[in-house]
């Protein structure tokens, strides 16, 4: 018996506590991610006998599920019936794959959808050869600004606005070929999806922005960064500072996939990944 429900905000809760369980550094494996991409990806809940599954559709309209418990508990047979109807698991981690036999499923990934993710205290330190770039820019950005970082909260989230207004401004394209839909939610309702984020100002001025949250207990996931492109080198220094508040409590940072980006590939690899995690596409042969 096969029960479809739209996802909603009050199921935050839940999924969160779910999300904990299974213990994935996935980025995708986030309330945020879920509710706010929620449209693009007309997400669902799936409720099968033997647990709950998030059903989405992709850019190419493929179609596919997303198991939010462990694989053991379904047996062979549900997901032959789950995939009857859709074309592949999604993103299924490294470690699930031994639950799939190779005779019956067909196991593939994708590097534009593997997630970046990154040791804290290199982020933190930008020591070495690799962030040689990153440390001038971050010098350059000190000698000609002061800035403060605060955490973000309900009452100053309209200077994030602000901000990302000027962010999509900058980027010269329609909001519909960007993320400012999801991000501008996300300030929205900042409070019910639980976020964290620190908000920068420059000489009193709303000037970028990081939302995030945990998403295990030793890695964090920066969902949204948005800055003014008229502070050169604001981005380094937002990274640096928010690697310093975090690296006490969590080891790595997730800077999610690039999509196939060709900037954003280059500028993700400059920060010099520890590892891309792969996050595998498993269907029926």
């Amino acid at each position: 018996m096969e029960h479809i429900e739209t996802i909603d905000l009050k199921h935050r809760e839940v999924l969160a506590e779910r999300f904990k369980t299974m213990n994935l550094r996935i980025s995708d494996y986030a309330f945020a991610n879920v509710y706010l991409f929620r449209n693009i990806s007309h997400y669902e809940f799936l409720t099968k006998e033997c647990g709950l599954f998030v059903s989405g559709r992709n850019k190419q309209k493929q179609t596919y599920v997303m198991p939010l418990n462990d694989p053991r508990g379904c047996d062979l047979k549900t997901f032959c019936e789950i995939l009857g109807e859709r074309d592949f698991f999604f993103p299924i981690p490294e470690a699930w794959l031994v639950y799939f036999p190779k005779e019956k499923f067909s196991v593939r990934y994708d590097e534009s959808e593997s997630d970046y993710l990154y040791l804290t205290e290199n982020m933190a330190g930008f020591k070495g050869k690799q962030y040689l770039r990153h440390r001038n820019h971050l010098k350059q950005f000190l000698a000609s600004y002061i800035p403060e970082g605060v955490p973000l909260s309900d009452h100053n989230c309209s200077d994030a606005m602000i901000v990302l207004h000027q962010w999509q401004e900058d980027s010269r394209m329609s909001s519909d070929k960007t993320d400012f839909e999801q991000c501008s939610e996300a300030l929205q309702k900042y409070f019910g999806l639980a976020l964290w984020g620190i908000i920068y100002y420059i000489a009193g001025k709303p000037a970028g922005f990081i939302i995030g949250e945990a998403l295990t207990g030793d890695t964090f996931c920066l969902h949204f960064a948005k800055a003014s492109k008229r502070y050169h080198g604001i981005y380094e220094y937002m990274f640096h500072d928010t690697a310093n508040r975090l690296k006490p409590e969590y080891k790595y940072l997730n800077l999610e996939e690039d999509m196939g980006n060709k900037n954003l590939r280059r500028t993700k690899k400059s920060y010099g990944p520890e590892f891309l995690l792969k996050k595998y596409r498993v269907g029926i042969k």
